[in-house]
């Protein structure tokens, strides 16, 4: 049945089961709103549909059977009503889509690629290459002798989410967008156990100023969706990812810090920090 015909894609919110364990669903929850994000299952596959910004896009789909994937394009195409995206295609996902698709061309989202790094080398920014990094915490510690370290739980999210809100709005009058980080703060303080978070903040003079948070994806790694602090206090930011990683992730061997977005200052500041390794995304037109 084509996927025109069906009554489909229902918000990713009627269907928490499908949130599964990975981090990626609890990031299309948390900011559904923003990017329209819409599900269905056809043909042993899982599909999901994003509408951000006027443009429309697949991920790439889960699940299914390699011999049903033609049928899945077909359904796709006449949904469409002719060429569609897929993005966010892994490279495992780059061999699967291209025996099924004609004279595939994958395009490299370099914006979209994921900064995985050792949670041992984040913990503790031992060695020369993290010498910036420690100078800057051990500025922040000296000069905030006071600070104290704690935990993200039902006693400190509405603190958390405060000071959240007061980052956002610093920030709203020139980018519009962060309304939508802010929504999305809000989902996730709501719902932080139900989504299975995790999170650390720092409190500085009885006040948080610092949190970051986010969510184990199997054993060995996990994926920290969200880090703020307060850019006025000198080597924050250094001391809440790295106590994060010391105290929230001691069970992790790698810790995901996700993309740039295309940020010139983010990207500089993550590949000061030395990834382990990226994790490629590539988008691909099915024509």
């Amino acid at each position: 049945m084509a996927v025109k015909d069906r009554a489909l894609f229902e918000t990713y919110l009627n269907k928490p089961d499908h949130m599964g364990s990975e981090c990626a669903y609890t990031n299309l929850f948390i900011w559904r709103d923003y990017y329209h994000t819409w599900w269905t299952e056809l043909y042993g596959f899982l599909v999901i549909k994003v509408e951000v910004e006027g443009k429309t896009f697949f991920l790439q789909p889960f699940g299914g059977r390699d011999e049903d994937l033609p049928l899945l394009l077909a359904a796709l195409k006449d949904y469409a009503d002719g060429p569609f995206e897929f993005h966010g295609i892994y490279d495992k996902s780059v061999e699967r889509l291209g025996k099924v698709v004609t004279d595939p061309v994958f395009e490299e989202d370099r914006d979209s690629w994921d900064y995985v790094y050792l949670q041992k080398d984040l913990a503790t920014l031992a060695g020369r290459r993290y010498h910036g990094q420690k100078n800057h915490y051990n500025a922040f510690k000296k000069e905030n002798p006071d600070y104290t370290f704690e935990f993200i739980n039902p006693e400190n999210y509405a603190e958390c989410l405060n000071f959240g809100e007061e980052w956002c709005k610093t920030r709203m009058d020139t980018d519009p967008s962060i309304y939508w980080e802010w929504r999305a703060l809000q989902e996730a303080f709501v719902n932080f156990e139900a989504l299975g978070l995790r999170g650390g903040a720092i409190r500085i003079g009885g006040r948080i100023q610092a949190f970051g948070f986010g969510k184990a994806i199997n054993d060995v790694i996990c994926d920290e969706n969200v880090e703020k602090a307060n850019p006025e206090i000198r080597g924050l930011y250094t001391a809440i990812q790295k106590e994060c990683a010391e105290k929230v992730w001691t069970d992790m061997t790698y810790i995901n810090r996700e993309e740039d977005m295309g940020s010139e200052g983010l990207r500089k500041a993550k590949e000061a920090l030395h990834p382990a390794f990226m994790v490629k995304k590539y988008n691909l037109l099915v024509r």
